[in-house]
């Protein structure tokens, strides 16, 4: 396993981990968590925007690749 892997892995692990814990005590995290926390539901939003335009994209391709 790659160290990119590794760190990969372990940021995946830790999102999962602070989602859990903010369900049972949101209050107990710290600045640093709820900013961790804050900055991965915006990139989820720019992932869910992205996998949208490329989606649309590939609808209009079609569409006119097959003159529906």
């Amino acid at each position: 396993m790659t160290d990119e892997e590794r760190k990969n892995l372990i940021a995946t692990w830790d999102d999962k981990a602070l989602g859990d814990k903010f369900e049972v005590n949101p209050y107990g995290l710290t600045q640093e968590e709820l900013k961790t926390l804050q900055s991965y539901d915006k990139l989820e939003v720019k992932v869910e925007r992205v996998v949208r335009d490329v989606l649309a994209q590939k609808t209009l391709n079609n569409s006119v690749r097959y003159k529906l």
